[in-house]
C-alpha cells in the first residue's frame, strides 16, 4: 500500500508545484491570481493575505512532499514523517480549495480558474470534482502510508503513475473541453 502513497505524493507535489510556479513566475501572473480571489467571496482587504498564504502553502507542501519522496526512496524513516506532514497538509489545502470552488460555483460568482496560470474558464462543477479527487488522492496517500521498505522499481513505477496523473489534473480543462466538446 505504500506505493499508493508514493503515487499520491508525486501527484500532489507536482500539481502544487506547477500551481505555485504558474502564480509566481511573474508579477503580472501573481497580480492576476490575486485579483481573482474576491470572486470566491473573500473580502478585498484580505486578498493580498489569501494570495500570499495560498502560494506559501503550495510551496511548503511541495517541499515537504519532494523531500519525503527522496527520503523514502533512500529508505529513511524521516521520509515517512515528512510524507505524513505533506499529505496531511495537502488534505487540508485541497479541502479548503474544494469548498472555495464549490461556494463560487454555487453562488454563480463567475470566478475563473487560475489554478495553473492564466485562464478564461469560469469555474464549474467539474472543477469541484477535480478538487474533490485531489482531496481523495491526498487522503488515500495518508491512509496508505506504512512503515517498512519499498521496492525501488515498483516505487519508481508508482511515482511515474503519479506524474501521469498530475499531467491529467494540470491539463484538466483541456481534457474536459476535448471530451465534452
Amino acid at each position: 500500500m505504500a506505493y499508493i502513497s508514493v503515487a499520491a505524493m508525486v501527484l500532489c507535489g507536482l500539481v502544487l508545484l506547477i500551481s505555485a510556479v504558474s502564480k509566481a513566475r511573474s508579477g503580472k501572473d501573481y497580480a492576476e491570481f490575486a485579483a481573482s480571489i474576491p470572486a470566491f467571496g473573500i473580502p478585498a482587504q484580505w486578498t493580498r493575505l489569501f494570495a500570499a498564504a495560498t502560494l506559501a502553502a503550495e510551496v511548503a507542501i511541495t517541499a515537504l512532499l519532494l523531500c519525503a519522496t527522496v527520503l523514502m526512496a533512500a529508505d529513511l524513516n524521516t521520509g515517512r514523517w515528512l510524507a505524513t506532514a505533506g499529505l496531511g497538509l495537502s488534505v487540508g489545502l485541497f479541502g479548503v480549495l474544494t469548498v472555495a470552488v464549490w461556494r463560487a460555483v454555487a453562488r454563480r460568482s463567475g470566478a475563473v480558474c487560475r489554478c495553473f496560470g492564466p485562464a478564461h474558464t469560469v469555474l464549474a462543477r467539474r472543477h469541484v470534482v477535480r478538487n474533490a479527487l485531489l482531496l481523495l488522492i491526498a487522503v488515500l496517500g495518508v491512509a496508505t502510508l506504512s512503515p517498512g521498505t519499498v521496492d525501488p522499481v515498483i516505487a519508481a513505477l508508482a511515482a511515474a503513475g503519479g506524474a501521469v496523473g498530475a499531467v491529467f489534473v494540470i491539463r484538466f480543462d483541456d481534457l474536459a473541453d476535448l471530451l465534452v466538446g
